[in-house]
């Protein structure tokens, strides 16, 4: 539990500091830029050196991918209807197609599954939304955002392809027969804890609750389909094929629930693509999730 009072304490950290210091620009991007450009890649770096690969390992990778396909078919199917701008169906995909199944889903499986069973976070993450994050995620809020030269095909090819976090996951992956020095696995893993408190640190300087009312028809589908709808889908798809006797499948279709992905939201943040809405999504849906995750917890063990 201690893993998540330090996403509590972080959230609430960086919007009690929003209300009581002027802050510029420059503060919210140095602390994303840690985030995104060293914490996650000493993360990746350190975690798929090791890792062991489950026999289930293709249903298991195949999780993240089919939340993120029913998640933007939900939300395509409800634009018109909803009347949803396309900013806001941008950021919705960007914060809610990928699971937060690294801030907060690697210590919620801690809680609920245990530490055994964190290398199966660790493989859906980095090897599943981590993915999706790096490539249709980026290209999806280069195309919404509000600079078009980021949305010419070479300048999206080079962010893709130079982006730290992916090199960083195709770097672990080669370097598994290389044995890591003692003293560079203990930088690594230093470094990677920094990404849970400042992550949540980064989505708490930008929370504006004031405009959670403005918003809250966007708030309410986003949360919903993200807490149950497509989670849900995707777990009665497994039942449906009769896999929930598989532990690491288990373990991949809980991160499904997890709450709205922090960095998918820093990069919609990052292209004013709705703000505060990606922000709002976090900062309401991380508290939330830990009552419906336990729920969850709860039916997958059954």
């Amino acid at each position: 539990m201690s893993a998540l009072v330090v996403l509590l304490v972080g959230l609430a950290g960086g919007a009690v500091f929003r209300r009581t210091t002027k802050i510029g620009t420059d503060a919210e991007q140095a602390v994303t830029f840690w985030v995104l450009n060293v914490a996650l890649p000493a993360l990746a770096l350190r975690v798929l050196h090791d890792v062991a690969f489950p026999r289930s390992i293709v249903a298991v990778i195949a999780v993240p991918y089919l939340l993120f396909a029913v998640t933007c078919a939900l939300y395509l199917g409800l634009a018109r209807p909803l009347r949803l701008s396309r900013e806001a169906v941008a950021a919705l995909i960007a914060a809610t197609a990928c699971a937060n199944t690294s801030f907060v889903g690697i210590p919620m499986v801690t809680a609920f599954f245990g530490t055994s069973q964190v290398p199966i976070a660790v493989l859906v993450d980095q090897l599943g939304s981590f993915m999706l994050l790096n490539t249709v995620v980026m290209i999806l809020v280069a195309v919404a955002g509000e600079d078009p030269g980021a949305a010419a095909p070479r300048e999206i090819a080079r962010g893709v392809l130079t982006a730290p976090p992916l090199l960083a996951v195709i770097a672990g992956l080669a370097l598994r027969p290389v044995h890591y020095p003692h003293w560079l696995t203990e930088v690594l893993t230093q470094l990677g804890d920094t990404l849970t408190p400042l992550a949540l640190f980064a989505i708490g300087l930008q929370l504006e609750f004031g405009a959670a009312w403005r918003w809250r028809r966007e708030l309410t589908v986003g949360l919903v389909v993200k807490l149950f709808v497509a989670p849900g889908l995707v777990i009665a798809g497994y039942a449906l094929a009769g896999s929930l006797g598989d532990r690491a499948i288990q373990v991949a279709l809980f991160e499904a629930t997890m709450p709205p992905m922090v960095a998918g939201a820093l990069m919609a943040s990052r292209r004013n693509l709705a703000n505060p809405l990606p922000s709002l999504l976090v900062g309401l849906g991380v508290p939330l999730s830990i009552v419906t995750c336990a729920g969850w917890s709860f039916l997958l063990h059954r």
